[in-house]
């Protein structure tokens, strides 16, 4: 299914009495690179892409350097947010048989990102990426524009007892170009109708500066959302905003019978069957 953000798919074919679903976002993406006006060696490129901003040194790409950086995020990207989160079925939908026994399977969540040549066309985001000179270490970049160097980990923050707090960027903007928000979105020094690119709203607390959405790398529950939301639409079941309609878990949870349903069982460990 095309979704505006991504496609989703569900897969019933993996179920057994011990697999589950799995439910795959895959991202569409075309990157564009960024060059030096002129076809010079050498140029500088603004912050944010914005006249207003600040200029940095940029250099020409490579097909070899275009090409590495395009896989290594790529391949970082999908290996951060693929598999980490089950959801719980609790709706009686897709339920097979096996050898007399009625199991419901829960969903895997998986992610895809296919780098997709522009000129095709048919992208989810087309992103724009400049080359940063060897002599800058930093470059305003955002979900839609990404410099050389947002696949390395770097420092973004320091926490309230002074320790640095690390990010790959790149595993950050993924987020945002799957539907998530800034990490304290909602909270009173970051109201939705206000600047939630803000400091504050990258966390102010450590627990949330620490979050992949906030300063840091760290995943959390409310992060399964865009799962969550993708299956309300497939199924037709729930509403993503509540808390017990395909709850998400950070675990594996197996398939189960129906007298486990029954006393909502979450099967963390592979269980007995006959």
């Amino acid at each position: 299914m095309s979704l505006p953000k991504f496609d989703a798919e569900l897969n019933t074919d993996t179920c057994d009495p011990y697999n589950n679903a799995e439910l795959t976002l895959t991202l569409k993406l075309g990157f564009r690179q960024i060059n030096p006006a002129g076809g010079a060696a050498e140029g500088t490129y603004h912050d944010y892409g914005r006249a207003t901003e600040p200029t940095r040194k940029i250099v020409k790409w490579t097909v070899g350097s275009w090409n590495l950086w395009r896989k290594n995020f790529v391949d970082t990207a999908a290996r951060f947010w693929n598999g980490k989160f089950w959801l719980s079925n609790n709706f009686p939908v897709y339920e097979f048989e096996k050898s007399g026994t009625k199991y419901r399977p829960n969903i895997w969540c998986r992610l895809k990102i296919e780098d997709r040549d522009v000129a095709l066309g048919g992208h989810h985001h087309v992103i724009d990426v400049v080359r940063l000179h060897r002599s800058e270490t930093w470059f305003g970049s955002h979900a839609k524009l990404y410099d050389s160097l947002d696949t390395n980990s770097v420092q973004k923050g320091t926490s309230s007892k002074g320790k640095a707090i690390m990010q790959r960027a790149h595993v950050h903007e993924v987020g945002h170009l799957l539907g998530l928000g800034h990490v304290d979105i909602g909270k009173a020094h970051c109201p939705p109708g206000g600047d939630t690119n803000a400091t504050d709203c990258y966390g102010v607390a450590d627990v949330d500066k620490y979050s992949v959405m906030g300063q840091g790398m760290q995943l959390r529950l409310t992060h399964a959302m865009p799962w969550r939301k993708a299956m309300v639409t497939l199924s037709g079941k729930g509403n993503a905003l509540t808390a017990t309609d395909w709850e998400a878990k950070m675990q594996r949870i197996y398939p189960r019978i129906p007298s486990e349903v029954a006393t909502n069982a979450m099967l963390t460990h592979r269980p007995l069957r006959k």
